[in-house]
């Protein structure tokens, strides 16, 4: 960001404040779709992202009156991308009695830095367009890749600052999380800001994105608002389907709801059936991190497929269900993610995530 003089608040600017705006409430929206446990109130988040979106920008100015980078990579870095990523991260301290009742899971960390980097970069965004010579194509530009950069950046304070709050002082994890952001920040604007390397740009730009996502990912795993599939959880229909059980060969099922997902449950032997691509969505939803590729690939050619030593399910290549007690499913599905994350965090990128703050939450 740099500093900009403007004395008019002309007609073209209040049109770009409120198509910035419009548009940064559509990315709010996308934000909040991926709390998908326990979302926040919008209004909520509304509200953070642009009272944190204020504050981080100003704190961010004023470091600027004594700072002054130099539009090259290495005050990319040590300049631009400490002081906003510095900005962010203050502002999570100075407004976290805000979100502080709702600061409850670990997909919030994100969550909550993503709205407060989606308000810097709106402001940001403006200040940029109001001196463009094409303003709303320099926003469109914008969006699509200073807003999503901005929150790529500082996901790895969000863990950091959740843990610190909620879990367990975590100051080391807080340092590691401000390099790693400073880093990300810094060479997305370092590859722009030097002509011989903005051939690097589009790949620096998706990677950091696929780093964003892949600790997303980790932080599903690790999130403890996971609806639990167990009998109690499902609602009842009143209605019933000629399915046949794999188990007993019964062939009148009850149609039950999980979470909105149509589930059947044997009026004989009670197993759950499950049709393939609902067994793998609830897979994905428990167990974020478990290494599927070669599991899916070698079970399902078999008739009986085999969790883990004590849990077992039937599998009909023919009709394409997954049948299964529910409490081999439920344990399969929930209480063996544990194992899962621990592999995972011996990886060479677990190893570093794990820095962040994870290594709290693993169970002995």
């Amino acid at each position: 960001m740099k500093p900009f003089k403007h004395n008019l608040m002309n007609q073209t600017t209040i049109y770009l404040i409120i198509v910035s705006y419009l548009t940064g409430f559509l990315f709010l929206l996308l934000i909040r779709w991926y709390d998908k446990y326990d979302r926040e109130p919008l209004w909520r988040l509304i509200f953070f992202s642009f009272l944190g979106g204020l504050s981080a920008i100003l704190i961010a100015s004023f470091i600027y009156l004594f700072v002054h980078p130099k539009f090259n990579f290495e005050d990319a870095i040590l300049k631009i991308g400490s002081v906003e990523e510095f900005s962010k991260l203050i502002t999570l301290f100075v407004l976290y009695k805000i979100i502080q009742k709702e600061f409850d899971e670990i997909v919030d960390g994100i969550i909550y830095v993503a709205a407060v980097s989606l308000g810097f970069s709106v402001i940001e965004n403006i200040f940029y367009a109001m001196h463009a010579p094409y303003p709303y194509a320099l926003l469109f530009k914008r969006f699509l890749f200073a807003t999503i950069g901005h929150i790529s950046f500082s996901v790895y304070m969000g863990i950091a600052f959740y843990v610190h709050k909620k879990i367990q002082s975590n100051y080391t994890g807080l340092l590691l999380a401000f390099v790693l952001s400073t880093l990300a920040h810094g060479l997305y604007d370092g590859v722009l800001f030097e002509p011989e390397l903005i051939g690097l740009f589009l790949p620096v730009y998706l990677l950091l994105i696929y780093f964003q996502f892949r600790l997303l990912k980790v932080a599903y795993a690790f999130s403890k608002m996971k609806l639990p599939f167990k009998p109690e959880n499902f609602v009842q229909t009143g209605s019933y389907k000629n399915i046949k059980c794999c188990n007993c060969n019964y062939t009148k099922a009850e149609t039950l709801l999980f979470d909105n997902r149509i589930v059947y449950r044997c009026e004989n032997c009670n197993h759950i059936i499950l049709e393939k691509n609902l067994f793998e969505k609830l897979l994905k939803y428990y167990r974020p991190k478990f290494l599927k590729k070669y599991w899916f690939t070698r079970k399902y050619q078999e008739e009986i497929i085999v969790f883990n030593k004590k849990e077992t399910a039937i599998y009909d290549a023919e009709k394409q269900r997954i049948n299964a007690p529910v409490h081999d499913l439920h344990v399969w599905f929930q209480t063996e993610n544990c194992n899962d994350l621990k592999q995972y965090l011996q990886t060479l990128e677990g190893r570093v995530f794990k820095q962040l703050g994870f290594k709290y939450l693993v169970k002995k």
